[in-house]
Formats: C-alpha cells, structure tokens, sequence
C-alpha cells in the first residue's frame, strides 16, 4: 500500500541496450511480492519459456532487492552480478565500491526502460480497478512500441573498447582521496574557482576521461 492506493507492479528483463526481452506481471504490490519472490516465480514456472532462451554462464545483472533469488539464479548457471551489501560496516573497501561502480554502470538501463514505459500517459496515472485484467496486454503493448520506435537507450561508441579497458585498469585501484583523508588533517573551506591561481578548464572530452 502506498498513499493509500492499492499498487501493482510489472518486472522488465532487458538487454545492456534497454531492448525489452520481456515484460511480466503485474504482481500485487505487497510483503509477498518483492523482486526477489518475482524472479523466482517467472523461473520456477518458466514464464513465457524463459527457461528455453537462457543459456548457462549469461550474465544477470540485478539489485540487491533479488539478493533472496541469487541462489536459484545460480543453480541454474547463470553468473549473477549484484552490488555488495555493507553488513554492519559504514563503508565499502575500495575493491567492493568499484565493482558496485560497474555494475551500476550497466543496470541503469533498466530504470531507463522502466521510465519510457512511464511516458505512456495511461501508466503514469491512477488507474481503475477494472481494467487490472487487461494491464499486461497494455504493458506489452506499450514494450512493444518501445522496443520498435524509440531508440536504444544506449548507443556503441568508437572508443567503448578503451573505456572498459580502463575501468577494468582501475577495478584494484586503492581509493586515494580515503587514505588522505585517514592520514591527514583537512578542513574545508569556502573559495571561488576565479580566485584560484590556475584552476583548470576542462573540456567534455577531459572530464569523460576522468569519469570513466
């Protein structure tokens, strides 16, 4: 229940582009249906014949909210990718920061596919009790025009190969500015970039470089 509503909710699967591979639900908002119960029940009952186009070793990149699911997805061999979880402590080692970094890098095209189907007005609205039956032929529908007019949430560059080849440089890289600041004394103070004496300027080029 959320703001006094009734919610139902549907689950994408998509490929690292945002292509919709497939559109369950919807499932009951509640305790019982978390992302973790979904995923399970669309494998244990082989929705759609999920199980007929998954291959072992494909790689299935998820939140932590499936974390209760890793197991079954392991079973069937598939390479589960899931951010690390802090477990008492207050922050990540750097190692475990970085492999979050990429694996967020990736799964954000999910949220993406979610938010185009949310562009259809009808889904971004209350909707009437009634018309609950016909919810995933309208969800499938709306994936399908997606899926054939919008483009892909992510598009190749000349260069994508360097960028993976970097970040994978920097996976083992210790996390600097921590260890400063474990080893240091700092104080912040207020400044203005104009009033510092060669303060960089930096192109897109340059800062994609560093935000790799």
């Amino acid at each position: 229940m959320h703001k006094r509503r009734s919610l139902v909710k549907p689950m994408l699967i998509t490929t690292t582009t945002g292509y919709i591979l497939a559109a369950y639900g919807p499932y009951l908002s509640d305790s019982s249906n978390n992302d973790a119960s979904i995923q399970k029940d669309i494998l244990v009952n082989n929705k759609d014949g999920i199980l007929n186009w998954i291959d072992e070793h494909d790689i299935v990149v998820v939140d932590r909210g499936f974390r209760d699911s890793t197991g079954m997805m392991r079973a069937l061999g598939l390479d589960v990718c899931m951010p690390d979880f802090l477990n008492g402590r207050r922050r990540f080692d750097a190692l475990e920061a970085n492999r979050s970094r990429f694996i967020s890098k990736i799964r954000w095209v999910v949220e993406s596919a979610n938010g185009r189907v949310k562009h259809f007005r009808w889904f971004s609205q209350t909707i009437q009790n009634s018309t609950i039956p016909q919810v995933r032929d309208y969800l499938q529908i709306a994936c399908a025009l997606i899926n054939a007019y919008r483009a892909a949430a992510i598009s190749s560059f000349s260069n994508d190969d360097q960028i993976a080849a970097e970040m994978l440089a920097c996976l083992h890289e210790p996390n600097l500015l921590r260890t400063r600041l474990n080893n240091e004394i700092l104080h912040w103070t207020t400044n203005d970039a104009s009033n510092i004496i060669n303060f960089p300027i930096l192109t897109i080029d340059q800062i994609r470089v560093i935000t790799v």
